[in-house]
Parts: structure tokens; sequence; C-alpha cells
């Protein structure tokens, strides 16, 4: 890497590297979130980057609307997972694997934001709402378009298109899934980290059905394996917060490592427990968090199986073993 690449790139990283090592860590870990799929945008090109930075606030935005409206939000969740399926058709679906979990994390989960009158919910307010927003929107556009210069000439192992009748049976999966599950945790638990069941649809579940089933067990591993790293590690350096923001940075970094140079299957392995790590708390909240995660893993994956088959029944679509 060249000296100008190492300068941007620490310039990409500076704000939300700069936020999480301060007082108002929680306003770095928005940054960080936004920074996600804009980044995984990039490895498409730009136009995928720019609208992941901005579909992914906007779509946070809409799902703090709807957390008092089970229907509502089961409906929002519904289009949005058939709209990522959907995107398959143009390869964008790598994208939507992850703005689908950060709408369900703003829907379902306890997102937080550093005003300065002290960390409070991002969703109490309509000042928190807009604080949460704007740093996830901050957060996408910045990588957009710093990253736009880092990335040029980068090719990476994102997720390539498929064949329309394929996206569409991907969508009515996943869109399907996306509104049961929404409107069922609702009445099932008031658990903080219930929106990974979402995160573990959006991310197991792949346009063909043989593909998901060969991925299934590997993704929930990885998951598992994830959230596993990321308590043992909250365990050792509960004291020392800079130090596990450090490491979330790492294996975010690892991350996109495996971006560029592994199978696109090996990258929830660092992407999970950097997530886990910025988005729970100390380590008390981390080992239940990770019980939690264990169980609606293993309660998402027998969801996903029966649906598929049936889906597959129905619409009967024929392609090749991809991932």
């Amino acid at each position: 890497m060249t000296a100008r690449r190492i300068a941007l790139a620490l310039v990409l990283v500076a704000p939300a590297v700069g936020l999480l090592l301060s007082p108002w860590r929680p306003d770095g870990t928005l940054v960080y979130l936004g920074m996600l799929p804009a980044g995984l945008g990039l490895l498409v090109d730009r136009r995928a980057a720019l609208t992941a930075s901005l579909l992914t606030p906007a779509s946070m935005l809409a799902a703090t609307a709807l957390r008092d409206l089970p229907l509502g939000a089961a409906l929002f969740m519904l289009v949005l997972g058939a709209a990522v399926g959907l995107s398959a058709a143009v390869g964008w679906h790598g994208i939507g694997s992850l703005v689908g979990p950060l709408a369900a994390f703003a829907l379902l989960g306890t997102p937080l934001v550093a005003l300065p009158s002290g960390t409070v919910s991002a969703v109490s307010s309509p000042a928190a709402v807009a604080t949460m927003t704007g740093l996830v929107a901050f957060g996408g556009l910045w990588t957009t378009f710093v990253g736009g210069v880092l990335a040029r000439n980068v090719r990476g192992t994102g997720p390539r298109p498929v064949p329309r009748p394929a996206s569409a049976y991907f969508g009515l999966t996943l869109g399907i899934l996306a509104g049961l599950i929404t409107y069922t945790v609702d009445d099932w638990t008031d658990a903080r980290n219930r929106w990974w069941l979402l995160l573990t649809v959006f991310v197991m579940i792949q346009p063909y059905f043989t593909g998901t089933l060969r991925r299934a067990g590997s993704r929930v591993v990885d998951v598992l394996a994830g959230t596993v790293l990321a308590a043992v590690v909250a365990h050792t350096l509960d004291e020392l917060p800079v130090v596990l923001v450090l490491v979330a940075l790492a294996l975010t970094g690892c991350a996109v490592r495996a971006l560029l140079r592994s199978p696109f299957w090996v990258v929830p392995l660092f992407l999970t427990p950097a997530v886990v790590l910025l988005t729970s708390g100390g380590e008390d909240v981390l080992v239940a968090a990770n019980v939690e995660h264990a169980v609606f893993i293993v309660a998402a994956s027998l969801a996903t199986v029966p649906i598929l088959v049936m889906g597959r029944r129905i619409m009967a679509v024929r392609a090749p073993n991809t991932s």
C-alpha cells in the first residue's frame, strides 16, 4: 500500500475512531455503522455506495417512527426485505444485508446517542432521532467520497448479480421472513438484542435455495463464533474501554481484508464481534447478549429452512449453485 493510500485510510477512519475513543463513544458507533453499507457498496461502484449511504439513515429513521406500531413495523421490514432480494438482480444484495439489520437495530434494538445533556436512547426525542440519523448519514457519505478515492481500482469479493427469477424468489422469501419475524418478536421478547433475529436472516439467506442451505451452517457458526469472541474479549478487557474499541477496529480491518482476499462468507466471522462490541454494553451485558444471540440465531435458522422449502416448491426456481 502506498503512502497516499495509507494517508487516505487514516483520514477515512479518523472521525469514527476519534469519537469512539472520546466520551461520545455512542456517536462513534453510529458513524461506524453508517460506514459499513457504504463501504460494501464501494465494491460495486460509487453509485451503489452513495445509495447505501442515503438509504441506511432513511431506513433507520423510518424504523424509529414504527417502533410502537407492530403491524406497520412488520410491513416495513417485509417491503425492505423484498427490496433487498430484488436488488440481487444488479448485485446490490450484499449492501442490503447490512441495511436491513441496521433498520432492525433502530426498530427493535437500543441505539444510543451522546448529546450535550448526556447519553440517551436514540429514540427518546426528536433531537436524539435527528442526531442518530445525521451521524449514520455522515458515516456513509464520508465513506463514499473519501473511501471512493481509496478504493479506486480495488476489486473485492462482494456478491455478483443473479438472474431476475432468482432475485424474485429471493425477495419473496426474505420479505416474508423479515415481516413475520418482526411481527412475532414484539410479542415474544423485549430483549435488547432481539434485532439479531433479523440480522441472522439477512446475513444467512442467499438468492438460491441450495446456496442458502449449503451456507446456513457456516453462517450460524460464523455469527456464534463472533459473539463468543466478543464476550471473551469483553471479559478480558472490560476495564479498558479504549482497548475494546481498538480491538473492534482491528476486527473490522480483518473483515475488510477478508472482503478483498477471501470468500464473502469469511467476512461475518470478523465483522460480527466488532459490531457486538460496539453495540452492546459492558461485560455483563455482553455475556447476556451472547446467550440471547445464540438463541435468536438458532430460532431464525429454524424458521428459515421450512419457509425456503415451501417457497422453492411454489416458485420452482432452478438456478446453478452460487454464493
